[in-house]
């Protein structure tokens, strides 16, 4: 992808995951925090909004952009945040982030898996999920007030998630109980799990007492993978530290 390309989706992205709302041309070209050395508020791009446009017609025919509906903005597909993840997903963590995760982190008042799920739903402002299978299971969820407040999920999808919540722990097992130490993100149609398409997911595995466990992030597709990576990958060292 040329460079320029580049720069405009992850801006749109980056765009959609503040806003939630599609994004269009001119929304690129407004002017960014921060200033110029004269002065004056710096821009996203040295290039016009017509060029953006034209460029977003390209992202959205190669399958990166859609629209929605009949309106000037678009909004990045599934292929767009795994691009997204795979060609920015190195960019630092902004430190500051960092420290507020590991600051929220130390006010646990024990390590139960409720505690881990609500700590996961409270950081990403999502859907929190911990939990050990095997001869003693424990398995919890907590969030679905973040959800709830999350544009994309209007009262039907929440709906359909709270009639599917008594079964996630059967999922889970299924799909995830063998995981290693690794994290895994899925983005839409690459769930496992068929009624949590329309949503992105965040899971890691870890081992206590002998026994598999699973941690993750359940949220919409603009949600802000690099920070929910690092919560869910700090649980789990903070897991692993107390063992």
């Amino acid at each position: 992808m040329q460079e320029r390309r580049k720069k405009i989706l992850k801006a749109v992205v980056k765009e959609y995951q503040r806003t939630g709302q599609p994004v269009a041309s001119s929304d690129l070209a407004r002017p960014v925090r921060g200033t110029a050395s004269n002065g004056a508020r710096r821009k996203q791009f040295d290039f016009s909004p017509a060029t953006a446009r034209a460029e977003m017609l390209v992202l959205d025919r190669e399958g990166f952009l859609e629209q929605p509906h009949i309106s000037a903005g678009r909004v990045p597909t599934d292929k767009a945040f795994r691009f997204f993840i795979e060609e920015f997903g190195e960019d630092e963590l902004n430190q500051n982030e960092r420290e507020r995760v590991l600051a929220q982190m130390c006010k646990f008042h024990d390590d139960s898996m409720k505690e881990m799920a609500q700590f996961l739903a409270d950081c990403s402002r999502g859907l929190g999920v911990s939990g050990i299978f095997g001869r003693e299971a424990d398995w919890h969820g907590a969030g679905l007030k973040w959800l709830a407040e999350e544009p994309e999920f209007e009262d039907t999808d929440l709906k359909n998630i709270m009639k599917c919540f008594d079964s996630l722990e059967e999922d889970f097992n299924k799909f995830f109980s063998d995981m290693d130490e690794e994290t895994a993100i899925f983005i839409g149609r690459e769930n496992p799990i068929r009624y949590l398409r329309d949503y992105s997911l965040i899971v890691t595995g870890f081992e206590r007492d002998g026994e598999r466990g699973v941690l993750g992030i359940l949220g919409p597709k603009r949600m802000n993978y690099q920070k929910n990576k690092f919560v869910v990958e700090e649980t789990r060292k903070r897991i692993k530290a107390k063992r």
